[in-house]
């Protein structure tokens, strides 16, 4: 697990809200900005600077305070990445502030398309609501709403393919509805110029969304309801969710992650001065995630043979 260290006032972050540092790695030093995320005992924070020797930008450390493993964000990530939808990148870091240990985190660096120009899109609402499309809008993203708004299916099937990346969307709902958490998104242009959306760390940790009304995510004055309301559309996208249910969100998939993970957690848990769990009790957040999986794969499945 990497080591990092960062130097900083606190009373300076306590007051502005931003503080300048010093970010320390066995790689590099480096001045940085440095924003605290939220207010918890173990807080989590946002890393910037101008200049990296590695090219980094913006970097997340989440302290993980609601989630007792550290592993379901991460494994949501690496799903996400998995079949096929761009993410951030997560790894674990032990963090070290002012010469004290601060502990385990979970360290993310955000999915940058080369050269490519992404749309940030301020909702945790993996469905995408039409009213995220205004006038404030681009050209691009207005001219795509137009389309969404006002053409009829027929039209709609046909030319939403100039704009959008089908499959990468409906990925991008399965993933959502597979893992259940709430993620900021962007919308980023691909190689052909057509839109995808991808899970994003943003300066707010995005609150958890529950959907459970809507398991499939096929609700609501929405882009998936706009585009699951096509057969076409719909057939493909059960498709794909019977694919990703049977191949990808499995325990056989999933569980060398979370045993690799948990090994990697547990031989630094004794240093984080937040963990006050045994190691009995992590192995046991081990197995709720297993069965967790097992549970959603079972109740996503019984929601697909009615969708």
């Amino acid at each position: 697990m990497e080591r990092v260290h960062l130097f900083f006032h606190r009373e300076q972050l306590k007051r502005k809200g931003t503080a300048k540092g010093l970010f320390v790695t066995d790689r590099s030093v480096s001045p940085i900005l440095l924003t605290q995320r939220d207010r918890a005992e173990k807080a989590s924070y946002e890393i910037s600077w101008e200049k990296s020797l590695l090219g980094e930008r913006t970097l997340f450390l989440n302290a993980e305070q609601d989630d007792p493993s550290l592993m379901r964000r991460r494994l949501a990530y690496c799903f996400f990445d998995q079949i096929g939808v761009p993410a951030p990148v997560a790894s674990y870091s032990f963090l070290t502030i002012n010469g004290q240990p601060e502990g385990i985190y979970l360290n993310i660096k955000n999915h940058q398309p080369a050269g490519k120009r992404s749309y940030g899109v301020k909702t945790a609402d993996p469905r995408v609501p039409l009213s995220l499309f205004n006038n404030d809008s681009s050209a691009f993203l207005h001219e795509f709403f137009i389309l969404i708004r006002t053409a009829g299916d027929d039209e709609l099937a046909e030319r939403i393919k100039l704009y959008l990346d089908v499959k990468l969307f409906f990925l991008w709902l399965i993933g959502n509805t597979c893992t259940n958490q709430g993620f900021y998104c962007t919308f980023c242009l691909n190689e052909s110029g057509r839109l995808y959306v991808s899970p994003m760390e943003t300066r707010s940790l995005a609150v958890q969304e529950w959907y459970e009304e809507d398991p499939l995510l096929t609700k609501g004055k929405t882009l998936s309801s706009r585009l699951l309301s096509i057969p076409a559309f719909r057939s493909q996208y059960h498709t794909l969710m019977k694919n990703v249910l049977k191949r990808s969100f499995t325990i056989e998939r999933l569980s060398p992650l979370i045993n690799e993970w948990h090994l990697d957690i547990c031989q630094s848990a004794a240093d984080d001065p937040f963990i006050k769990k045994s190691p009995f009790q992590i192995e046991k957040e081990q197995t709720n995630i297993l069965r967790e999986i097992e549970e959603r794969q079972d109740f996503l499945q019984a929601h697909l043979a009615r969708l």
